[in-house]
């Protein structure tokens, strides 16, 4: 790629938001899915388990939204490749964006987290709790297994993206700017494998999403040129979605370790990354399209609270449902109510702990963009507020 010679500043791809929030909505479904359906302590439709195995795959969401990342944090920096990077700016930018919502949410998980422990007869360690909440403000908690998934389940995943981000910072885009951005991506693989092949352990932490990420920097890339190679992006995409589809089917959640999803991990990043490279050669194509419409994208603006909160409010219903005993009717009621409830909370903690946090012009984009009069260009995706 030709560094001083980008096709335009352009940062902003409707698709791009859509598909966050598809990913945090479902997600929060497979949560819930997890609670009513699979874990037989808490199991009130537990008999419906065969026929919702489709919800079974939330950890594959957690791959799209590392590719997304990897996509928005590394499009500013490949439209001004031979430009200086800051480190320091980088980080700033990074905590600016994350922190004002992550601390809170951590500190208020452990109202939840030992309602639930005192639903289930147990008891509330407070020095377990205590070295759990300083763990996670030091986005380390991933890296022990008996704290991983401790408090607030998916917080593992914000600690790995931060962990990434150091990785992305100091290793990838100096290597990117070097040899280019397949050895980037060679880099990342390598470095996402060495936990297994060296420790055999780690396993818990799912490294290899650093690949996916680094995928996501090969979709920016490319989306930041001036033409695409020709190649038939429609059909490799849906190639790698095939890929995806037949190492996905047989997969079960909860059996076969962690190593087990590295398959899956890989194939689904690639699918994404190829999806939107797709697009960038034609924003037409119907996936495109349907990701772009605006309630999705209204979604995928405060996609990040929604993953923040909703795991502590379904281990609280669920555990209340799984105490009353309740019917399959009122297991359904309940839950209908809680996923509105909790989308419409993940809105009002994204008005108070998000957006005042966002720049003005950013801010003015996602309105633009949700009133559906935004201009290609305009603005910038969510996760990228300027990386650099």
């Amino acid at each position: 790629m030709n560094a001083s010679n980008p096709v335009t500043r352009r940062s902003y791809y409707p698709h791009v938001e859509g598909l966050r929030g598809v990913a945090a909505v479902y997600v929060f479904i497979f949560h819930i899915w997890q609670t009513a359906i699979q874990h037989p302590s808490t199991a009130t439709l537990g008999s419906w388990y065969g026929a919702t195995l489709l919800l079974q795959y939330g950890h594959f969401a957690v791959a799209v939204f590392i590719v997304i990342s990897g996509f928005c944090l590394g499009l500013p920096v490949a439209q001004k490749l031979g430009e200086s990077f800051s480190v320091k700016r980088f980080f700033a930018r990074r905590a600016r964006r994350l922190m004002p919502a992550y601390v809170p949410v951590v500190l208020l998980s452990i109202i939840p987290f030992a309602t639930v422990a005192l639903l289930g007869g147990g008891h509330v360690n407070v020095k377990n709790i205590a070295l759990a909440v300083a763990l996670h403000l030091g986005l380390v908690h991933n890296l022990a297994y008996a704290t991983t998934e401790y408090l607030n389940g998916p917080l593992w995943s914000i600690a790995l993206e931060c962990q990434i981000y150091v990785v992305f910072a100091l290793v990838l885009i100096p290597v990117w700017k070097r040899f280019g951005v397949l050895a980037q991506l060679g880099v990342a693989l390598v470095l996402g494998f060495l936990p297994h092949v060296l420790l055999h352990s780690l396993d818990w932490t799912v490294p290899w999403l650093v690949a996916l990420f680094a995928m996501g920097v090969i979709a920016a890339d490319l989306t930041a040129r001036r033409e695409l190679p020709r190649l038939p992006w429609n059909v490799l995409t849906l190639a790698a979605a095939a890929v995806s589809a037949v190492l996905l089917v047989p997969w079960r959640d909860g059996h076969g370790g962690d190593f087990a999803l590295w398959p899956g991990d890989l194939a689904v990043g690639a699918t994404v990354a190829l999806f939107f490279i797709a697009a960038r050669a034609n924003e037409r194509i119907l996936p495109a399209r349907a990701l772009a419409l605006r309630p999705v994208v209204f979604v995928g603006t405060f996609s990040y609270s929604l993953y923040l909160i909703h795991a502590p409010l379904v281990d609280v219903v669920g555990a209340l449902l799984s105490r009353a005993h309740a019917s399959a009717s009122v297991t359904l009621t309940v839950w209908a109510a809680v996923i509105a409830l909790v989308i419409a909370a993940a809105y009002g903690f994204y008005r108070v702990f998000e957006r005042p946090f966002l720049s003005a012009a950013f801010k003015k984009a996602i309105d633009a963009d949700v009133r559906g009069d935004v201009a290609p260009g305009a603005a910038a995706v969510l996760t990228a507020e300027p990386a650099a």
